[in-house]
């Protein structure tokens, strides 16, 4: 999480009166950026579930390990997956594809689920550079438009944000 200190020492604020704004800009500007980009400022577990054996982009990003994947086998029995029969494609990387070198046979109506985790232990500088231009702007321009023009984020949040963007369709 990025201080509320560090904000306002980034954005030259030497009072105190408005603390209670800036952290609900900090968290707006949070939500906005990983809604934006479809990274995770925090480590979590996530969730996917498979019809079937395929290349798959984990979607959680970025990526930090498996947990594990578990499916159900034709005899009902619940069957974990051995970790030598995937493999990870980072080549598209924040995206991480996983796919698998054995297929063995599901129980009719059954899943494979994948549980991993994904997100920062601690945010990168670029990212909070991002994020506190984007308190700043919103700080100071809250309503963010004028009668002529309409303003977007900051110039350099923009480029920060686009440059880690999670490429590719989700699906």
């Amino acid at each position: 999480m990025i201080a509320l200190s560090t904000i306002k020492k980034a954005l030259k604020i030497d009072y105190d009166t408005d603390d209670s704004d800036i952290l609900r800009l900090r968290d707006a500007a949070i939500s906005f950026f990983s809604d934006y980009t479809g990274l995770s400022l925090t480590t979590d577990v996530h969730t996917q579930y498979l019809d079937y054996w395929m290349l798959t982009r984990l979607t959680g990003a970025p990526f930090v390990e498996i947990s594990s994947i578990t499916y159900t086998d034709t005899d009902g029995n619940q069957q974990t997956y051995s970790n030598n029969d995937y493999f990870l494609i980072y080549k598209e990387y924040p995206s991480v594809f996983i796919n698998f070198y054995e297929y063995p046979s599901l129980k009719e109506g059954t899943e494979i689920v994948i549980t991993y985790k994904a997100g920062y232990a601690e945010i990168p500088a670029n990212i909070t550079q991002a994020i506190i231009a984007i308190c700043g702007a919103w700080y100071n321009n809250p309503e963010a438009t004028s009668p002529i023009t309409l303003t977007e984020v900051p110039l350099s949040a923009k480029f920060i944000l686009d440059n880690l963007k999670v490429k590719g369709d989700l699906s």
